[in-house]
């Protein structure tokens, strides 16, 4: 393993020098930098510290916050490249490689981590918090980045990316009618992108007394319409139907969200708050489920890694392998105790509730992948009444080969 990131390590520093070497000889004088070279910076910082929140508060998987950090840097390569070409100097190129030295190497690892690695999915409380002194600004600097963004933008308004950033810079600052502005404009120029909807429809939302219905709902509609599985676009359309009382179609969206979402997630136990009280109270109690435990067996031929992945399914007695009900944890976590119930159903019309008797499966998978693979260990039991409680299951052997 330390090998490995040496190695890496090595391979980083040198595409890293590659790159740097032209911009950093094109001028040996270093340029002080504009203010808005400094404006794009700082909104960069700004903006990951507002990702890290997110990632922190459990509305943002590690997953999206990697995608996130990844796009927020090629955005600001972008638009360092834009600043160039506007100031026609070359002194920008050592900017230009500062940015390229703090944004490669966090961006190499990050996409290593997401793609090359699918077991990344860290839960949030797991990541270490970022200090405030990392991104901490005043109130007036960030309004007068904000103010030279839009300056820029009137300068320049066909930049689509440029007013998205705009229009989250005014919703944290909590101007939302200016927010409402700039969102609008930036769907005008990429009317095809889901979240730039529901962003939209949570901003006009609150300049409706927090009312969801009118406008904020049709811009939900087409954020569900472009992406069925817009995580804020569904948390929308749940709390619209809630607000509406239509329970059924707020369970619907509810269950669709919890389906998308790391089962030991903040935010998925949110969701299953709400499920539950949707269902109301007795409904909730009668819900069919199956708990137990499970333990790992001295037959299982060897000891979990760190960051190997449990999977406990419910499968139907017939063979079929569609899970009725499917729970994610860390290895880590055994042993475990489990709760299977139809809000862990992937699909509506394939659930515990519709089973007198079902299979029992855990699975300890060290790519994280949900498709069983050679060498994965495994435990089975069943068939099992649905309703029973305290069933125990013992992972004690590995797919063969």
């Amino acid at each position: 393993m330390t090998a490995f990131w040496l190695l890496a390590a090595a391979l980083i520093a040198a595409a890293t020098a590659y790159l740097l070497w032209p911009l950093l000889r094109r001028q040996a004088a270093p340029d002080p930098g504009t203010p808005e070279r400094t404006l794009l910076v700082d909104l960069y910082h700004d903006q990951l510290r507002e990702l890290d929140t997110d990632l922190r508060g459990g509305t943002l998987t590690a997953a999206r916050h990697a995608e996130a950090r990844d796009e927020l840097g090629r955005r600001l390569l972008d638009d360092a490249a834009v600043a160039a070409t506007g100031t026609g100097r070359a002194g920008t190129s050592p900017l230009l490689a500062a940015l390229l030295l703090a944004v490669l190497p966090s961006a190499a690892i990050l996409l290593y981590l997401h793609l090359g690695n699918p077991v990344a999915l860290w839960r949030a409380d797991d990541l270490p918090e970022s200090t405030d002194s990392q991104h901490q600004l005043s109130g007036a600097q960030v309004e007068g980045m904000v103010n030279q963004l839009a300056q820029r933008l009137r300068e320049s308004p066909g930049d689509a990316q440029g007013w998205a950033m705009l229009a989250r810079s005014y919703s944290v600052m909590e101007r939302h009618t200016d927010a409402a502005a700039a969102y609008a404009r930036a769907i005008e120029l990429a009317p095809d992108v889901a979240a730039l909807r529901s962003d939209y429809a949570d901003v006009l939302a609150s300049l409706n007394g927090g009312s969801l219905e009118g406008p904020p709902m049709a811009q939900v509609r087409q954020a569900l319409a472009l992406d069925p599985d817009d995580p804020k676009a569904l948390a929308l359309a749940a709390s619209a139907a809630a607000e509406r009382g239509d329970k059924q179609a707020a369970i619907g969206y509810w269950e669709h969200l919890y389906r998308l979402l790391p089962a030991d997630s903040q935010t998925a136990a949110r969701i299953a708050a709400n499920l539950a009280a949707a269902r109301g109270t007795a409904a909730a109690a009668q819900t069919p489920k199956i708990t137990g435990m499970v333990t790992l067996g001295e037959k299982a031929g060897r000891t979990p890694q760190p960051g190997d992945i449990l999977f406990v399914y419910a499968l139907p007695t017939d063979g079929s392998r569609m899970p009725l009900a499917v729970l994610r944890r860390q290895a880590r976590d055994l042993p475990l105790s489990f709760t299977l119930d139809d809000a862990m159903a992937m699909r509506p019309d394939h659930r515990l509730s519709g089973q007198q008797q079902v299979m029992l499966e855990a699975r300890i998978s060290a790519s994280g992948s949900a498709l069983p693979k050679a060498g994965d260990l495994v435990g089975r039991t069943g068939p099992v009444a649905v309703g029973t409680e305290g069933i125990r299951i013992a992972i004690d052997g590995a797919i063969a080969p």
